[in-house]
Protein backbone atom coordinates (compact mmCIF):
# COMPACT_ATOMS: atom_id res chain seq x y z
CA UNK A 1 0.00 0.00 0.00
CA UNK A 2 2.80 2.38 0.96
CA UNK A 3 4.77 1.55 -2.18
CA UNK A 4 1.72 2.13 -4.39
CA UNK A 5 1.15 5.51 -2.72
CA UNK A 6 4.74 6.54 -3.40
CA UNK A 7 4.36 5.35 -6.99
CA UNK A 8 1.20 7.44 -7.36
CA UNK A 9 2.90 10.52 -5.93
CA UNK A 10 5.96 10.01 -8.10
CA UNK A 11 3.90 9.52 -11.26
CA UNK A 12 1.71 12.55 -10.64
CA UNK A 13 4.60 14.82 -9.75
CA UNK A 14 6.74 13.70 -12.70
CA UNK A 15 3.93 14.05 -15.24
CA UNK A 16 3.06 17.47 -13.84
CA UNK A 17 6.69 18.59 -14.01
CA UNK A 18 6.86 17.58 -17.69
CA UNK A 19 3.41 18.95 -18.52
CA UNK A 20 4.35 22.45 -17.35
CA UNK A 21 7.03 22.64 -20.03
CA UNK A 22 4.59 22.28 -22.94
CA UNK A 23 5.49 24.85 -25.62
CA UNK A 24 2.29 26.89 -25.25
CA UNK A 25 2.77 27.15 -21.48
CA UNK A 26 6.40 28.22 -21.69
CA UNK A 27 5.73 30.65 -24.53
CA UNK A 28 2.85 32.41 -22.81
CA UNK A 29 4.75 32.92 -19.55
CA UNK A 30 7.87 34.05 -21.43
CA UNK A 31 5.95 36.66 -23.41
CA UNK A 32 4.01 37.93 -20.41
CA UNK A 33 7.16 38.40 -18.34
CA UNK A 34 9.33 39.86 -21.11
CA UNK A 35 8.57 43.53 -20.36
CA UNK A 36 11.19 43.93 -17.64
CA UNK A 37 14.15 41.89 -16.48
CA UNK A 38 13.86 40.50 -12.96
CA UNK A 39 14.01 37.06 -11.39
CA UNK A 40 11.49 37.80 -8.62
CA UNK A 41 9.01 39.31 -11.06
CA UNK A 42 9.28 36.34 -13.43
CA UNK A 43 8.84 33.87 -10.56
CA UNK A 44 5.64 35.68 -9.50
CA UNK A 45 4.29 35.36 -13.03
CA UNK A 46 5.16 31.65 -13.15
CA UNK A 47 3.57 30.96 -9.76
CA UNK A 48 0.42 32.87 -10.71
CA UNK A 49 0.13 30.92 -13.96
CA UNK A 50 0.60 27.60 -12.16
CA UNK A 51 -2.07 28.47 -9.57
CA UNK A 52 -4.57 29.32 -12.30
CA UNK A 53 -3.74 26.13 -14.17
CA UNK A 54 -3.98 23.96 -11.06
CA UNK A 55 -7.19 25.56 -9.83
CA UNK A 56 -9.07 24.88 -13.06
CA UNK A 57 -7.63 21.37 -13.32
CA UNK A 58 -8.82 20.59 -9.79
CA UNK A 59 -12.28 21.98 -10.57
CA UNK A 60 -12.47 19.85 -13.73
CA UNK A 61 -11.36 16.82 -11.73
CA UNK A 62 -14.07 17.36 -9.11
CA UNK A 63 -16.71 17.72 -11.82
CA UNK A 64 -15.52 14.64 -13.68
CA UNK A 65 -14.74 12.23 -10.87
CA UNK A 66 -17.07 13.62 -8.21
CA UNK A 67 -20.20 14.38 -10.24
CA UNK A 68 -19.54 12.41 -13.41
CA UNK A 69 -19.81 15.58 -15.50
CA UNK A 70 -17.62 15.69 -18.58
CA UNK A 71 -16.71 18.95 -20.23
CA UNK A 72 -18.39 19.13 -23.65
CA UNK A 73 -15.96 18.42 -26.47
CA UNK A 74 -16.84 21.68 -28.31
CA UNK A 75 -15.83 23.58 -25.15
CA UNK A 76 -12.46 21.82 -25.03
CA UNK A 77 -11.87 22.50 -28.74
CA UNK A 78 -12.81 26.15 -28.25
CA UNK A 79 -10.41 26.38 -25.32
CA UNK A 80 -7.61 24.91 -27.45
CA UNK A 81 -8.32 27.43 -30.21
CA UNK A 82 -8.47 30.23 -27.64
CA UNK A 83 -4.94 29.35 -26.52
CA UNK A 84 -3.74 30.00 -30.07
CA UNK A 85 -5.62 33.29 -30.29
CA UNK A 86 -4.25 34.29 -26.90
CA UNK A 87 -0.65 33.58 -27.87
CA UNK A 88 -1.06 35.68 -31.02
CA UNK A 89 -2.65 38.52 -29.04
CA UNK A 90 0.06 38.45 -26.36
CA UNK A 91 2.77 38.47 -29.03
CA UNK A 92 1.21 41.39 -30.91
CA UNK A 93 0.71 43.40 -27.72
CA UNK A 94 4.31 42.73 -26.76
CA UNK A 95 5.44 44.01 -30.16
CA UNK A 96 3.45 47.20 -29.66
CA UNK A 97 4.63 47.66 -26.09
CA UNK A 98 8.31 47.09 -26.90
CA UNK A 99 8.15 49.36 -29.95
CA UNK A 100 6.31 52.29 -28.38
CA UNK A 101 7.35 51.90 -24.76
CA UNK A 102 5.21 52.23 -21.67
CA UNK A 103 2.81 55.16 -21.34
CA UNK A 104 3.13 57.48 -18.38
CA UNK A 105 -0.18 56.42 -16.86
CA UNK A 106 0.12 53.61 -14.38
CA UNK A 107 -3.54 52.75 -14.95
CA UNK A 108 -2.88 51.46 -18.45
CA UNK A 109 -3.81 47.78 -18.81
CA UNK A 110 -0.81 45.81 -19.97
CA UNK A 111 -0.44 42.26 -21.25
CA UNK A 112 1.81 41.56 -18.31
CA UNK A 113 -0.68 42.80 -15.70
CA UNK A 114 -1.03 41.09 -12.36
CA UNK A 115 -4.08 39.03 -13.31
CA UNK A 116 -2.94 38.08 -16.80
CA UNK A 117 -0.75 35.06 -15.85
CA UNK A 118 -3.52 33.71 -13.58
CA UNK A 119 -6.15 34.00 -16.33
CA UNK A 120 -3.84 32.51 -18.94
CA UNK A 121 -3.07 29.62 -16.59
CA UNK A 122 -6.79 29.02 -16.11
CA UNK A 123 -7.33 28.88 -19.87
CA UNK A 124 -4.42 26.47 -20.26
CA UNK A 125 -5.86 24.31 -17.48
CA UNK A 126 -9.22 24.17 -19.25
CA UNK A 127 -7.69 23.48 -22.66
CA UNK A 128 -5.41 20.72 -21.37
CA UNK A 129 -7.79 19.14 -18.87
CA UNK A 130 -8.68 16.18 -21.11
CA UNK A 131 -5.09 15.09 -21.67
CA UNK A 132 -3.97 15.91 -18.12
CA UNK A 133 -6.79 13.89 -16.56
CA UNK A 134 -6.80 11.03 -19.06
CA UNK A 135 -4.72 8.66 -16.91
CA UNK A 136 -6.38 9.51 -13.60
CA UNK A 137 -9.14 6.83 -13.72
CA UNK A 138 -6.58 4.12 -14.51
CA UNK A 139 -4.08 5.22 -11.86
CA UNK A 140 -6.60 5.92 -9.08
CA UNK A 141 -9.03 3.06 -9.84
CA UNK A 142 -12.04 5.34 -9.56
CA UNK A 143 -11.42 6.52 -5.98
CA UNK A 144 -12.33 10.20 -5.68
CA UNK A 145 -10.00 10.97 -2.77
CA UNK A 146 -7.07 9.36 -4.56
CA UNK A 147 -7.95 11.17 -7.79
CA UNK A 148 -7.98 14.54 -6.03
CA UNK A 149 -4.69 13.73 -4.30
CA UNK A 150 -3.19 12.82 -7.67
CA UNK A 151 -4.35 16.10 -9.24
CA UNK A 152 -2.90 18.08 -6.33
CA UNK A 153 0.46 16.31 -6.62
CA UNK A 154 0.35 16.78 -10.40
CA UNK A 155 -0.26 20.51 -9.88
CA UNK A 156 2.63 20.70 -7.42
CA UNK A 157 4.86 19.23 -10.12
CA UNK A 158 3.56 21.86 -12.55
CA UNK A 159 4.27 24.62 -10.03
CA UNK A 160 7.82 23.49 -9.26
CA UNK A 161 8.63 23.00 -12.94
CA UNK A 162 7.33 26.44 -13.88
CA UNK A 163 9.25 28.03 -11.00
CA UNK A 164 12.45 26.35 -12.19
CA UNK A 165 11.77 27.65 -15.69
CA UNK A 166 11.03 31.12 -14.33
CA UNK A 167 14.25 31.13 -12.33
CA UNK A 168 16.26 30.37 -15.46
CA UNK A 169 14.31 32.78 -17.66
CA UNK A 170 14.59 35.61 -15.16
CA UNK A 171 18.32 35.09 -14.75
CA UNK A 172 18.84 35.12 -18.52
CA UNK A 173 16.82 38.32 -18.93
CA UNK A 174 18.81 40.05 -16.19
CA UNK A 175 22.07 38.92 -17.79
CA UNK A 176 21.04 40.13 -21.24
CA UNK A 177 19.97 43.52 -19.90
CA UNK A 178 23.27 43.82 -18.01
CA UNK A 179 25.27 43.02 -21.13
CA UNK A 180 23.36 45.24 -23.53
CA UNK A 181 20.03 47.07 -23.59
CA UNK A 182 19.87 46.45 -27.33
CA UNK A 183 20.44 42.73 -26.84
CA UNK A 184 17.68 42.62 -24.26
CA UNK A 185 15.35 44.46 -26.66
CA UNK A 186 16.07 41.99 -29.46
CA UNK A 187 15.31 39.17 -27.04
CA UNK A 188 11.92 40.77 -26.38
CA UNK A 189 11.17 40.93 -30.09
CA UNK A 190 12.25 37.31 -30.52
CA UNK A 191 9.90 36.14 -27.76
CA UNK A 192 7.02 38.19 -29.21
CA UNK A 193 7.64 36.73 -32.69
CA UNK A 194 7.79 33.19 -31.34
CA UNK A 195 4.51 33.74 -29.49
CA UNK A 196 2.74 34.84 -32.69
CA UNK A 197 4.19 31.95 -34.71
CA UNK A 198 3.32 29.31 -32.11
CA UNK A 199 -0.13 30.81 -31.62
CA UNK A 200 -0.80 30.67 -35.36
CA UNK A 201 0.29 27.03 -35.48
CA UNK A 202 -1.78 26.19 -32.41
CA UNK A 203 -4.85 27.82 -33.90
CA UNK A 204 -4.43 25.99 -37.20
CA UNK A 205 -4.29 22.66 -35.38
CA UNK A 206 -7.33 23.39 -33.22
CA UNK A 207 -9.76 24.43 -35.96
Amino acid sequence: MLSSSFALIGAGFSLGFIHALDPDHVMAVSALSSEKAGVRRTLKYCASWALGHGGVLLACGLLLFGLGFRLPEPLQISAEASVGVLLIAIGMMCFYRHRHGARPSHHEPRPGGRKAPLLVGMLHGLAGSASALALVPVITQGQLSVAIAYILVFSMGVLLSMLCFGLGLGAIQVKLKTLSERLFRWNQYLIASASVVLGSYWLSQAV
